[in-house]
């Protein structure tokens, strides 16, 4: 990989790892509220009494807070990457390389989804991805 393409491929994986961070965010996020909502966190059969501390709830909205506020900010982060490598697709001549780009890296498609939609084998798609990497790297450079 020539160091245009390691440039350009490192810069638009950021995107899908800032997606992934958020996922799990959100799903930690999600699993916090429900738990600070008091649904089955108490227990009262008899064999069982279970106990909350009373500042329970103001620790837990503490986290809670905490947590969309790094949600927030990894959001701002990808969606500024997004922005930036979209800006950066236009610049390619080739439409060919925009498409791979855009739908591999930008739209989250695997290799074998972007081949079959641009009616390649998925080596073609590698070598035409590699290219378009290339190109990308250069149009970075640039600005």
């Amino acid at each position: 990989m020539t160091r245009n393409q390691n440039k350009a491929d490192t810069f638009l994986k950021k995107i899908r790892t800032g997606e992934r961070i958020l996922k799990t965010k959100r799903n930690e996020l999600d699993a916090l509220e429900y738990k600070a909502s008091g649904q089955g966190a108490i227990r009262y059969d008899k064999d069982h009494v279970q106990t909350t501390p009373q500042n329970y709830l103001e620790m837990a909205m503490e986290d809670i807070i905490e947590l969309q506020k790094q949600i927030e900010k990894i959001e701002a982060e990808t969606e500024e990457v997004k922005a930036e490598a979209y800006s950066t697709v236009r610049k390619l001549k080739k439409p060919e390389h925009r498409t791979v780009i855009e739908w591999f890296y930008l739209n989250g498609l695997s290799m074998v989804q972007t081949a079959e939609r641009m009616n390649m084998s998925e080596r073609t798609a590698y070598y035409l991805k590699d290219d378009a990497l290339e190109a990308f790297g250069v149009a970075m450079r640039k600005k």
